[in-house]
């Protein structure tokens, strides 16, 4: 087993193309995608923020005119009058070229200066279209934020002191409003992500090496002369399971330092666009039960995919059997990015969705140690059974020999 681990571990590590094609080229990729990513969410934000807004105003009084020049709002107002002017006002929200109509009752101003106690209340009305991301910023903006102030500001003109229309106001001066664990808050983020990219880049990575290590061999011939050599069966099953795990273990590691790492990088973007925002360390305990997890996950996905290579003749026919599995930890981990709530102990008896659940329970230390021991020793019984598997269908010949 010894002998046959050595060699699966030299051709990996004695290869500059095949170190920098598993550890460091997915780490770039990870890198490069969610940069652009962030990059990509930032540069839209602030497109969003440095837009001027296309506003038609129906009857637009002078005092809102005059309360929209003492802003600094980024608008381009367009006056309309008739309802066919309107109708097409409308159209033009619907196709984008326009993100805002207000529209104020006729001789507005003058209902507003003439109210009397028993009045019908005025009623401005706004459209927009929600699916344009322009518009829906235009009716935030002038909307829902723009007109409460014009209130404010036209009771102030009816009322000498406003202030007494005020029963309270809710953290108008409470600079320590939000209670928040910086490291729990950016242990959230990471790992709404890292669980995601380690157990897809770790499965792909493991996947092509566990492929060649067993189907590959087969299709060459040298599984037949190694089978026949005065080697245990067994410890050809182990030697290569173990070597595997090892391979898919370094550069699980490799994945999550990285990420780690370039983490306030790629979230930059996301979080506002400073990378001071997220501060990220991982305390000792956590990085001892993450690095004995991803020694298990790495144990069990090497486990799956020599066992399904092993029932395979060529590497193109591995690959068509491994698909399916890869497809399973696909979806596993977009679901795990998207959980609400703390989820319960029953979610970590699920094999492969409690690895990801785990991984983002150690990076916000919201992980008992019961759902820790079920997803470790889980994980670590399932890959047994697996390498059970594999070393009885070591020992069948109609099994190799196909």
């Amino acid at each position: 087993m010894r002998e046959i681990l050595r060699k699966e571990l030299t051709r990996v590590f004695g290869d500059k193309k095949m170190i920098f094609s598993t550890f460091i080229l997915p780490v770039l990729i990870m890198f490069v995608i969610m940069s652009i990513v962030s990059s990509l969410a930032k540069n839209m934000a602030n497109d969003i923020d440095s837009h001027t807004s296309k506003v038609f105003l129906v009857h637009g009084p002078n005092s809102y005119k005059s309360y929209l020049e003492s802003k600094d709002y980024f608008i381009e107002t367009t006056d309309i009058e008739s309802g066919e002017e309107m109708e097409a006002a409308k159209k033009k929200i619907l196709s984008g070229d326009v993100d805002l109509i207000i529209e104020f009752p006729e001789d507005f101003d003058q209902q507003i200066e003439n109210y009397q106690k028993g009045d019908e209340i005025p009623q401005i009305k706004t459209y927009y279209n929600p699916s344009e991301d322009y518009s829906s910023a235009a009716f935030e903006k002038l909307s829902n934020e723009g007109l409460a102030e014009y209130r404010t500001m036209l009771l102030g003109n009816r009322i000498d002191d406003v202030a007494s229309l005020t029963v309270f106001t809710v953290n108008s001066d409470n600079e320590e409003m939000v209670i928040q664990d910086e490291q729990k808050a950016s242990g959230k983020a990471v790992g709404m992500m890292l669980p995601y990219f380690v157990t897809i880049l770790l499965f792909a990575g493991a996947m092509s090496l566990g492929i060649d290590m067993v189907a590959g061999e087969k299709e060459r011939g040298t599984m037949a002369s190694l089978l026949v050599a005065p080697i245990k069966r067994k410890s050809i099953a182990l030697g290569k399971i173990f070597s595997l795990m090892i391979i898919s273990g370094v550069s699980s590691l490799v994945y999550v330092f990285a990420m780690i790492v370039l983490s306030p990088m790629m979230f930059g973007g996301m979080r506002g666009g400073s990378s001071t925002e997220m501060q990220f360390m991982l305390l000792p305990s956590q990085i001892i039960m993450l690095l004995l997890l991803l020694i298990a996950i790495a144990f069990l996905y090497s486990s799956i995919i020599v066992l399904i290579s092993v029932f395979a003749r060529s590497i193109k026919e591995a690959s068509s059997y491994i698909m399916p599995a890869y497809m399973i930890v696909l979806i596993v981990g977009l679901m795990s990015m998207f959980t609400t709530g703390t989820p319960g102990n029953k979610s970590y008896f699920i094999p492969v969705y409690n690895n990801t659940l785990a991984i983002q329970g150690i990076l916000t230390q919201e992980i008992s140690p019961l759902q820790y021991g079920v997803t470790l020793g889980g994980t670590l019984i399932l890959g047994g059974v697996c390498i059970g598997l594999i070393v009885k269908a070591f020992q069948s010949e109609k099994i190799m020999s196909t």
